[in-house]
């Protein structure tokens, strides 16, 4: 049996990335096909990365220098994609970083990912997973009718996401996901297995932007459950970063993965802002001194739980707003930049967290 051939044009060209599109929807169980793609990662969305690879291996035969046959084993693939945070949409990938793919989807703000703040809070073994789908139209002269180049992904899984911005930037995300999964690459007739855009399309989505940002540490002292939190003024960056640090799980005859599994769940960043005080400078010398090692920032007195520092992006006047929280925070380091004539004083400061939780409020 000859092989298929799998050129189909043989006229020259270029595409851009106004012929492309993608779009996901949430699978019911690991690597099950989600046939409705009506979801967007948010604005301005787009891939940054797609790699598929299948670890192919060389043969080699005794009398001879050149390999004698390739064999195949795991299929693995990367994707990478990148969007700015709106206050509608985005939030749905959340999902991904705290439940698994068994549990039912939230339906009505405000969202809480997950619904109780703490260490173990977030102990899903199996996170959530979603179906991508990326479709080319390759429409031109040889093909007038249409067709379109479809590329379903399944089996995503979030390795890790990150969320950054800054003066006069919007608020910017990033995704790593490794996938179980691509079966075929099918070319057919646009609207055939489409993305919907018009569910894409109809919800209304305005951006987060730095000037809806605010950056909150806590204070120690006890209001209601958590600590006081104080606003820290001039703030001029901030980076926030999730690392599930999932894994695909693989089984004996089978080239795709079976299912994924997270191990420890990474929560991390950093913010800059003008310096004013020692307070965040003292914190991380104490960490040095024999008699106090201050693990963590504090939090009210004999209080367990309680938010050590908090992330908001309010758009007041549509009354949205996501907030970060995170619990068992340590200043991991601090720099300090401008001490030469005629600059600004910044300290720069970084941290870990043991926990975090993701507020949601789109109730326009």
């Amino acid at each position: 049996m000859s092989a298929t051939n799998r050129i189909s044009h043989t006229a020259s060209r270029i595409l851009t990335g106004g012929s492309a599109s993608i779009g996901y929807g949430f699978e019911t169980a690991f690597n099950t096909v989600q046939a409705t793609i009506d979801k967007t990662f948010g604005l301005n969305a787009k891939v940054t990365s797609l790699t598929l690879n299948t670890s192919q291996v060389s043969l080699n035969k005794l009398g001879q220098v050149e390999p004698t046959k390739f064999v195949f084993g795991q299929q693995q693939g990367s994707l990478g994609v990148s969007f700015v945070l709106d206050d509608t949409e985005s939030h749905k990938i959340f999902r991904c970083l705290y439940e698994n793919s068994g549990s039912n989807a939230q339906t009505s703000s405000p969202y809480n990912y997950p619904t109780a703040l703490g260490e173990n809070s977030t102990g899903v073994k199996s996170p959530a997973t979603i179906t991508t789908r990326i479709q080319v139209l390759n429409k031109g002269a040889a093909d007038s009718s249409g067709l379109m180049l479809t590329r379903s992904l399944t089996g995503c899984t979030v390795n890790s996401m990150t969320i950054n911005t800054s003066i006069g930037e919007v608020v910017n995300c990033a995704l790593e996901m490794a996938f179980a999964e691509e079966s075929t690459a099918t070319v057919e007739t646009a609207g055939t297995n489409f993305i919907d855009h018009a569910a894409i399309n109809s919800t209304v989505m305005t951006p987060y932007t730095f000037a809806h940002g605010e950056v909150q540490v806590g204070t120690g002292a006890l209001s209601g459950s958590d600590s006081t939190l104080v606003k820290v003024f001039d703030v001029q960056d901030v980076d926030v970063s999730f690392a599930t640090s999932a894994e695909l799980l693989y089984e004996l005859g089978s080239h795709y993965a079976q299912n994924s599994f997270r191990k420890v769940f990474d929560i991390g960043g950093r913010f800059k802002t003008t310096f004013k005080d020692s307070a965040l400078l003292q914190y991380v010398i104490d960490q040095s001194i024999p008699t106090l090692e201050t693990e963590v920032l504090p939090v009210a007195s004999n209080q367990t739980t309680g938010v050590g520092l908090s992330l908001t992006f309010e758009n007041a006047a549509a009354n949205k707003s996501i907030t970060i929280q995170f619990q068992g925070v340590s200043l991991t380091d601090h720099s300090t930049s401008g001490l030469e004539p005629n600059e600004v004083l910044y300290e720069d400061v970084s941290f870990k967290a043991k926990s975090s939780r993701i507020i949601v409020d789109s109730s326009a």
